[in-house]
């Protein structure tokens, strides 16, 4: 009995999750679901503004009472889990709960198909099918490019596909950046060692001190970082399933990215698609680098001893108050880089050559530029 009713309680959360991305979806799209048409005395009515109008409201409403009866289904569903945990071992009622899973996949997957047949349909009658322009697409690789991929990389550089996975690493890595800089944690970190060493006080590398509003603002972080990992993670795996395109052309992409003889790149003017031959590329960045008027060949990497330069003098500034909070967070470098240099193919020019192009995000004073950008804007606008 009690198995039966957890089976039947997980089989009707698990449907209104589905008809509920549904319905989000239809709403998404403006796409009325057949069970919100209704008729009329006047025909005519039935094509006005108002007539649509009161079916979106009605779709908004279907939505939110649905939401209502998720909440219920989901504490009874908890509810019957911890009757049916409190009637078997730990150690059998994982493998009961896998079973009623795994007996349940069937009436889901049923239920979940007939939903993708729908949404597939209205995305097959209303897509709008862009026309392709192969011209914006140049190969002067030595790679024959089939129509497929020529019609794959014409949507531009400008488009993407949505990830099979999330980047957890990037995510968590940029949270934890964030985290730093509005704190200033690592400062307050040398503090403390330096005064424990002064006292001969031996104190693991790993220990950390916050106060009371950091470790508040840590929890609320990993809360929101944890809820968009979950919610991007599921967003994901729905839109994986259920768009063929984009598995058509994630597969276009993926043959492209093995193929280590070429390189994709944009042009130096225009948003086009421009596809070269690796070692030529390369032979002319090396030209480029080679110039001794423009590069030098340095022997030690400068770009931690001039992130540390300028802390000091920001730490500085700020201190005697000449800077403001906002304006020191801002410039302060953290885990700064060497700048990136590519080169944007001149398509125009005989024999294609390369604009340098030196990338200075992530290095020690970009966050400096930024922050002076704004002031001498603001500048500017006042004398205009």
């Amino acid at each position: 009995m009690i198995y039966d009713n957890t089976k039947r309680a997980h089989e009707r959360f698990q449907s209104l999750l589905m008809d509920l991305h549904f319905l989000k979806y239809c709403r998404s799209q403006d796409v009325i679901p057949k069970f919100l048409w209704f008729k009329t005395a006047n025909k005519v009515l039935s094509l006005s503004s108002a007539y649509k109008e009161c079916q979106r409201r009605l779709l908004n409403a279907e939505i939110n009472s649905k939401y209502k009866y998720l909440n219920i289904l989901k504490k009874n569903y908890y509810l019957f889990l911890d009757e049916l945990k409190n009637s078997v071992p730990d150690t059998i009622f994982q493998h009961v709960l896998e079973y009623i899973i795994d007996r349940s996949r069937a009436v889901l997957y049923k239920r979940e198909n007939k939903l993708r047949e729908k949404m597939s349909r209205h995305e097959q009658l209303n897509r709008k099918f862009d026309p392709v322009d192969g011209n914006v697409v140049k190969n002067l690789s030595s790679r024959i490019l089939s129509n497929k991929e020529v019609e794959c990389l014409a949507h531009g550089l400008n488009y993407g596909l949505i990830p099979r996975k999330v980047d957890d690493i990037n995510i968590i890595s940029n949270i934890e950046n964030f985290f730093h800089r509005v704190t200033d944690i690592s400062q307050h970190h040398k503090k403390l060692f330096s005064e424990l060493k002064e006292k001969n006080t031996i104190v693991d590398s790993d220990v950390r001190v916050i106060t009371s509003k950091e470790l508040t603002l840590a929890n609320s972080l990993r809360s929101i970082t944890d809820s968009f990992r979950s919610h991007a993670y599921h967003f994901g795996q729905i839109q994986n399933r259920i768009n063929a395109e984009q598995q058509k052309y994630r597969n276009i992409l993926g043959k492209l990215k093995q193929d280590k003889s070429i390189i994709v790149i944009r042009p130096d003017k225009g948003r086009g698609i421009v596809l070269l031959n690796k070692g030529e590329y390369l032979s002319k960045i090396h030209v480029i680098l080679n110039d001794s008027s423009k590069f030098k060949c340095l022997s030690d990497d400068l770009t931690i001893t001039r992130e540390t330069k300028l802390t000091k003098l920001l730490n500085r500034l700020h201190d005697e108050g000449h800077i403001s909070d906002q304006f020191w967070v801002m410039a302060k470098p953290t885990g700064s880089i060497p700048g990136r240099l590519y080169g944007l193919p001149k398509t125009h020019k005989k024999d294609v050559p390369l604009r340098p192009v030196l990338s200075a995000i992530g290095t020690f004073n970009y966050g400096l530029s930024k922050a002076l950008l704004q002031i001498l804007s603001n500048i500017i606008k006042k004398r205009i």
